[in-house]
């Protein structure tokens, strides 16, 4: 569902509600729709994805407590953008030989490669650092097929558990979805999370339907706006260039990505050149101001922080005002 937000003008300036609802009247996830928190451009950065599975039970701190600290220290201390998940297939509670998946991706280009594992401390061999910096290891074998993620973290989050495994359960349906459990992936309140590999796309508030329908669309090789978050691939002022350029032009094909420069601007605007089937674009945005923070029972006693980004402008390098005036020069907005 959408709602109108009375803060925001013409581009991104609809909040898309939860396609669920919690049973918990002061649940993270009804506190954040009910302020009209956007969740556009608010997916985390990363590239490397290393996700390892653990049947469970996960604790509130998992993976830390299930893999060795030194797995967990290595991989926090990457140059590159990088998070360790744990996966586990829908009601699987026995492995004997656990699964790893590497899957990066800088926005443009991306690879995946999976093997297993006798032991956790195996992992260890693996070549984080080369693949963290995007060469695609020999390790393992290719993996050609898509990914689903959904996040179901109840210890992390009672709404990840509450609203994602509805989720996983309509996927599971599908023809050609490979779903699996994911521990914490970030933006619990934006909850129901999936992530779609290769392409590291993070969308949030799903319900049963729009989950299946965003899945279909993604083998299709299509990404819908609606319940985009970002692509996590890209710092968040990209994500905010791409949300806004797909927006407007209606461009909906996953790969049309072609290249991506951010530049700091005057103040805290940022410039962000990007390329998108094969059309230039300028997007400058920035951070908009603090809103008012709200409270939750998530989290008891903790304000939740949170603020828009504003797109200053947006406009086709080389393409004349005459020729299409909708795209040249797209005024300030808000997401």
């Amino acid at each position: 569902m959408e709602s109108a937000d009375p803060e925001g003008a013409g581009l991104g300036c609809t909040v898309i509600e939860n396609g669920q609802v919690s049973r918990r009247p002061d649940a993270c996830t009804r506190r954040s729709s009910a302020v009209g928190e956007p969740m556009a451009a608010r997916a985390g950065h990363t590239r490397l994805w290393v996700m390892v599975e653990h049947p469970g039970p996960w604790p509130k701190t998992a993976p830390s407590g299930l893999l060795p600290d030194a797995l967990l220290d290595r991989i926090d201390s990457l140059a590159d953008p990088a998070r360790l998940v744990l996966i586990r297939r829908p009601r699987r509670r026995q492995v004997t030989e656990p699964r790893w998946i590497l899957a990066w991706s800088d926005g443009v280009s991306h690879w995946m490669r999976e093997g297993t594992v006798a032991d956790y401390a195996d992992l260890g061999d693996l070549p984080f650092e080369a693949s963290a910096a995007g060469d695609e290891p020999t390790v393992g074998t290719a993996r050609r097929t898509p990914l689903f993620a959904v996040c179901t973290h109840g210890k992390k989050d009672a709404c990840c558990a509450e609203l994602g495994r509805p989720i996983v359960g309509a996927l599971s349906q599908v023809d050609g979805v490979d779903v699996w459990e994911c521990t914490h992936i970030g933006g619990d309140r934006f909850a129901a999370n999936m992530i779609a590999f290769p392409a590291g796309l993070y969308f949030s508030r799903l319900g049963a339907e729009s989950a299946r329908t965003t899945a279909r669309d993604y083998l299709d090789g299509r990404m819908a706006l609606t319940h985009l978050r970002g692509r996590a691939a890209l710092p968040q002022q990209a994500q905010v260039a791409e949300h806004a350029i797909r927006e407007a032009s209606g461009i909906s094909d996953v790969a049309a990505l072609d290249g991506v420069v951010v530049a700091t601007g005057a103040g805290a605007s940022v410039t962000v050149d990007m390329r998108v089937a094969e059309r230039d674009f300028r997007v400058i945005v920035r951070p908009g101001n603090p809103e008012v923070p709200f409270r939750h029972g998530c989290i008891p006693g903790a304000d939740a922080t949170w603020a828009r980004w504003v797109v200053e402008s947006l406009e086709e390098i080389g393409v004349a005002v005459a020729s299409k005036p909708s795209l040249s020069s797209i005024p300030t907005a808000q997401l």
